[in-house]
């Protein structure tokens, strides 16, 4: 019997500012690309007037931010294509944590569904980091964030590829060729 998922699914994680977007806008078009949840939670809480947001109910945002991942992860699981998430379920542990929200369902989500390993890490970089609406965190809360992120991966049996610095294009021309080498 054939596995229900014959999805590739890979993770590019790393603290907020990094340039995960950014390097996943240069590569849509050549795989499925998933955005970051955690700014579609903020946004449509914002629109509808909930209250699941950072700075109003963080726990709830949590909660939220939780779902959405998870929706992700089995819309993707059984499209059969490769697909590149922003963020992955460990992330919201660091939410959790974050937040002094119970990292509990996240630690359950993160045992139960699992991506490629290994998974592709942006570090924190002071020259590209800029804050804006939904980005309110300093740069040294997103520093103490990577290092959060880096151990709930490590501790989740993940192995990190740290994606080097560089122009954009040179950070998406590398997981492009981390994407070649893992067919």
């Amino acid at each position: 019997m054939e596995r229900a998922s014959s999805s590739t699914l890979l993770v590019l994680t790393g603290p907020p500012g990094s340039g995960k977007t950014a390097i996943l806008d240069g590569l849509r078009g050549e795989l499925r690309c998933v955005d970051e949840p955690a700014r579609e939670v903020l946004a449509e809480q914002r629109a509808s007037g909930g209250t699941g947001t950072w700075d109003q109910d963080p726990s709830l945002f949590v909660d939220l931010l939780l779902r959405r991942s998870i929706e992700n992860y089995e819309s993707a699981r059984g499209s059969g294509e490769r697909v590149l998430f922003d963020r992955g379920i460990p992330d919201c542990i660091v939410y959790a944590m974050q937040a002094g929200a119970d990292p509990g369902p996240s630690v359950e989500a993160t045992a139960a569904f699992r991506y490629e390993r290994p998974v592709l890490f942006l570090e924190p970089w002071r020259d590209i980091y800029a804050t804006d609406e939904e980005r309110v965190m300093s740069f040294e809360d997103t520093m103490s964030f990577g290092e959060a992120l880096m151990d709930v991966y490590e501790r989740s049996g993940y192995d990190l590829l740290r994606v080097p610095r560089g122009s954009i294009l040179e950070r998406a021309d590398f997981v492009r060729e981390f994407l070649r080498s893992t067919r």
